[in-house]
């Protein structure tokens, strides 16, 4: 597992420490966010904790997630 997610990690990660750590861009973490698929909380600008970023590599693991997906499920 990266190392940087690890227990003694930090607890909450910005969007932009998300991106970095899933290698994507911010808009598809904010993608990701608005369509439910990972969890968030508004505390001060919004953020992921360590444990929602590893429920969501957990639930997909294995499994293939598009944008067309994500972008698909914006509108419902």
């Amino acid at each position: 597992m990266n190392s940087k997610l690890d227990s003694s990690a930090q607890v909450l990660y910005t969007i932009s420490e998300v991106a970095e750590l899933l290698k994507v861009n911010k808009n598809t973490v904010y993608q990701l966010i608005r369509c439910g698929y990972l969890r968030s909380i508004k505390f001060g600008c919004r953020k992921v904790t360590r444990k929602a970023i590893l429920d969501f590599l957990d639930t997909y693991d294995g499994r293939e997630l598009t944008m067309e997906q994500v972008e698909s499920t914006e509108g419902k």
